[in-house]
């Protein structure tokens, strides 16, 4: 099948949650991807499947993103997507401590901040949430103070196990899907 799977990141950590789901699903099951930054010249025709990813700054997807979605909804109405988030905060990983990390998921969840407002309209196979990198300078000066405050840990939070469950997830959806019992 023929995958898209795009992405808008801001210092490279959601493109490397990107490139580690492409990985999976051409090296591992055989899928074509076209692996893009999300911009105004990507044109959904001509896949099977979407997957699309954002980082997330202040509770929301990259405007570059979101746009995509808007503008994209019809075409990708008519293929399976799927969407995935990077943040300080995934759904198994965590730039902050554990009662932190379980108490700003139930904030998260209870206002369903997590899913993209260009993608309401679209009928969503799945969504992840991905804890991603954080280094001291991604922060202005306040940031960093109340990131600290909060617990907040720097460094590589990524969880690589789960995005590479995710995406074998999504490889036997599109192998069920394609009549492929062998994914």
């Amino acid at each position: 099948m023929e995958v898209l799977i795009g992405y808008a990141g801001a210092h490279g950590s959601t493109r490397g949650v990107a490139e580690h789901i492409a990985a999976v699903l051409s090296r591992r099951f055989g899928h074509r991807v076209t692996l893009v930054p999300l911009g105004p010249d990507i044109v959904v025709d001509g896949y099977d499947a979407a997957v699309l990813g954002s980082a997330v700054h202040d509770g929301r997807w990259l405007p570059a993103a979101e746009e995509f979605l808007r503008r994209s909804t019809v075409p990708l109405g008519r293929h399976p997507v799927w969407l995935f988030s990077v943040g300080l905060l995934g759904d198994r990983g965590s730039a902050f401590g554990p009662r932190t990390a379980r108490l700003l998921r139930r904030l998260r969840d209870a206002r369903a901040a997590d899913r993209p407002a260009g993608a309401r309209a679209l009928e969503v196979r799945g969504h992840r949430n991905f804890a991603g990198a954080v280094a001291r300078g991604h922060w202005p000066p306040a940031g960093r103070l109340v990131f600290r405050a909060m617990g907040g840990r720097y460094g590589d939070h990524r969880n690589w196990a789960d995005v590479t469950a995710w995406a074998e997830r999504i490889a036997a959806s599109l192998a069920e899907q394609s009549g492929d019992r062998s994914a």
